[in-house]
């Protein structure tokens, strides 16, 4: 009896280290492939600024999702590379997002020249709903569209007039633009589904209204369901924008991007409001941009 039991201790002991080798395996491919990548990225950046960041922040564990990110464009890409769309592109992401704790230049949002601008919507300290999103996927909203509310509805003390910054720019945010003033940092964290209100909302608009036109691609951001907790947290737009811009080497197109996902300020220590008005616009807390109905009338059905 003993002698089985010491057996059978042996066998699932020997499980146990087969298993952790080929978790260590993984482990080490995924990192030989994050550091080509970084590498490749060195090596194909023109901007001196951002080269200079990549340089000083290419260890740090925000990367460390880099391999998989470009795996998932990559794919998004290559199918969309057999349609019939022109060589540049415009390229809507969906996610949830938010801005946090630290500054960088908004040059680092245009790693490679492959993203020729990253177009940001809502004002600093401010989210997004559906239908606002469905209007900048389809490239239908105009800044004239703009619509502010509250997003607590029933516990919220200002109207929802108070929430439209006083001085709110008639164009969009472009990064390109912004060059090297430096600007919060993006954080985004996947779509939930097929649970997500966001997206579910964005699909049925969709149905409604139709799919954008050709040039036009949406790319959700969705971790794969047999993924951990851990895949679904939130990850630098920098590090998503790199991957990117990585997966579109190689191919025939370039693009502009264009981020649809809340920019509420969830930073330990508030960014300064002034300066972020400065920069283009900063709505008060709790602040919602969404879409007025006109919007729908400039959609050719």
């Amino acid at each position: 009896m003993a002698f089985k039991l010491t057996e059978a201790r042996v066998s699932q002991s020997l499980r146990h280290d087969r298993w952790t080798l080929k978790e260590q395996l993984i482990e080490f491919r995924k990192t030989l492939e994050n550091d080509r990548l970084m590498r490749m990225a060195q090596q194909k950046c023109e901007n001196g600024t951002v080269l200079q960041w990549l340089q000083q922040i290419s260890g740090s564990s925000a990367f460390k999702k880099i391999g998989e990110l470009f795996s998932f464009f990559r794919r998004h890409i290559e199918v969309e590379e057999k349609k019939d769309h022109g060589n540049m592109i415009d390229i809507t992401l969906l996610a949830h997002g938010a801005i946090r704790d630290s500054m960088i230049p908004a040059c680092c949002l245009l790693p490679l020249p492959t993203i020729m601008d990253v177009v940001l919507y809502n004002p600093w300290n401010c989210t997004i709903d559906a239908t606002a999103a469905y209007g900048i996927a389809t490239g239908i909203m105009k800044p004239q569209h703009r619509i502010f509310i509250c997003s607590k509805k029933d516990s919220c003390s200002i109207r929802d007039a108070g929430h439209r910054p006083v001085k709110l720019p008639n164009h969009w945010n472009s990064m390109s633009k912004a060059g090297e003033h430096m600007i919060p940092n993006i954080t985004l964290a996947p779509l939930n589904v097929p649970e997500d209100g966001y997206f579910k909302s964005f699909e049925s608009l969709t149905k409604k209204y139709g799919l954008p036109e050709r040039n036009r691609i949406i790319i959700p951001y969705i971790v794969p369901a047999e993924e951990t907790k851990q895949g679904k947290e939130s990850i630098p737009f920098y590090v998503v924008s790199l991957a990117l811009s990585l997966a579109l080497v190689g191919s025939r197109f370039r693009a502009t991007v264009h981020l649809t996902t809340c920019l509420g300020d969830q930073s330990v220590r508030k960014f300064d409001q002034e300066y972020l008005k400065s920069q283009y616009a900063c709505a008060v807390d709790n602040s919602m941009m969404t879409a007025s109905s006109d919007m729908f009338k400039k959609r050719p059905f």
